[in-house]
């Protein structure tokens, strides 16, 4: 089905457009980027909502002797109990982050479907790089998708950036640069110290596992908006804008703001909603850490949801970060931890004992993607769904649930 056209803001501001191989050093020269519309912080809900009860951990805690040994227990209990954590002490400025959920407005309601289209990610591919407009995910019974994301990755920022970005985009390219880059060498490289500790590894082992080429290695960095769900898209699609489900990487960040519609799967069964944390993001554990971490830390089951009714006329702007390792790393348990060697066992032994092995990181990510949206989920797979609203599948010789 093709895309949908969904309604959206004046078009984007006229600004020079430079040459198609221009350089990072030729955008900065066109400062100042025209301007766009900024993205204002709403209210947070006033709603009594089910919150789920997560770990909150500050960064700064990595350098005090007296604390790190208590921000790694936390860690290690947040990520074996619910997969989430808070996390604070990031570095990055409200008006920094303001200014970027800024560009993810402009992003979505800033360009036309027209404008869109030509740099639709290659998502039969397995690559979420570039757009992924409205619509692209559509059922019978639920119509079409309402979610919308433009992602960049560590190629996003190599000339030729006019091959690669809508023109009306490249004036931000440098300051999209900074944060993904201060999210990936800083934000992510600190959790992926208080994960390697809460293994009992040393202090760099993940991050020794994750890319370090290009600018942000082998991670994606996503700016997406949610168009809001009418009376009548929400009953037919049981309120839900994005199916339950886990990562396909190692680690997830979302930088928190006041739009309260990310709710995660407890280990008892019931869905609670993560709260608003100002100046935090939050955590989850994904696909790759879960079979790192041979089963110990469960990858997230989270969904996204209709906002309760004093937000649901919003737009919700978020910005992801999605750390991967390695595009060939085997997705083996980390013998080397101690806790793993003792708790831990292979997700893919079943694959192993059939004479085959665990896929790489690309391979399960790839093949992850290619799948994402599609209603093969359903057919002739309806078990549960009536009842428990989940369904199953086989991917790469291990079975992966679907909350729907």
């Amino acid at each position: 089905m093709a895309p949908v056209a969904v309604a959206v803001a004046a078009p984007a501001p006229a600004a020079p457009v430079p040459d198609t191989a221009a350089t990072l050093a030729e955008l900065k020269a066109l400062s100042p980027p025209p301007a766009i519309a900024p993205w204002l912080p709403p209210p947070t809900t006033t709603a009594d909502l089910p919150w789920a009860e997560l770990q909150q951990l500050d960064l700064n805690d990595l350098d005090d002797p007296a604390r790190r040994p208590l921000a790694v227990a936390a860690a290690r209990k947040g990520l074996a109990h619910d997969g989430f954590l808070f996390i604070t002490g990031t570095g990055v400025s409200t008006e920094t982050l303001q200014r970027n959920l800024s560009i993810a407005k402009f992003l979505v309601e800033g360009l036309t479907l027209e404008q869109k289209t030509p740099w639709k990610a290659d998502l039969a591919a397995g690559s979420y790089k570039g757009f992924k407009v409205a619509g692209e995910w559509s059922s019978a019974a639920r119509g079409p998708d309402k979610v919308e994301h433009y992602n960049f990755e560590s190629p996003s920022f190599t000339a030729p950036l006019g091959t690669q970005h809508p023109p009306e985009l490249l004036p931000f390219i440098p300051e999209i640069k900074a944060f993904a880059e201060h999210t990936y060498n800083h934000v992510v490289y600190r959790i992926l110290k208080l994960v390697s500790l809460a293994l009992e590894l040393p202090e760099d082992y993940l991050w020794g596992l994750h890319d370090h080429t290009g600018n942000i290695g082998h991670a994606c960095s996503r700016y997406m908006g949610y168009y809001p769900l009418s009376d009548a898209e929400a009953e037919a699609g049981d309120g839900v804008l994005s199916r339950g489900h886990t990562d396909y990487n190692s680690i997830s960040l979302l930088y928190s703001q006041p739009v309260s519609a990310l709710q995660l799967l407890t280990n008892d069964g019931q869905w609670k909603w993560v709260k608003h944390v100002d100046g935090a993001v939050v955590v989850n554990t994904a696909d790759a850490l879960e079979f790192l971490s041979g089963g110990l830390f469960k990858a997230t089951r989270h969904r996204v949801v209709r906002p309760p009714p004093d937000q649901q006329q919003l737009i919700r702007y978020i910005l992801i970060h999605f750390a991967r390792t390695r595009r060939d790393l085997p997705l083996d348990p980390i013998w080397d931890s101690p806790v793993v060697k003792a708790h831990g066992k292979n997700q893919f032994q079943d694959r192993i004992d059939a004479g085959g092995a665990a896929p790489t990181q690309d391979e399960w990510l790839r093949e992850r993607i290619r799948r994402t949206g599609h209603e093969d989920y359903y057919k002739n797979n309806t078990q549960n769904k009536q009842d428990n609203k989940w369904v199953e599948e086989e991917v790469l010789g291990r079975k992966v649930k679907y909350f729907v």
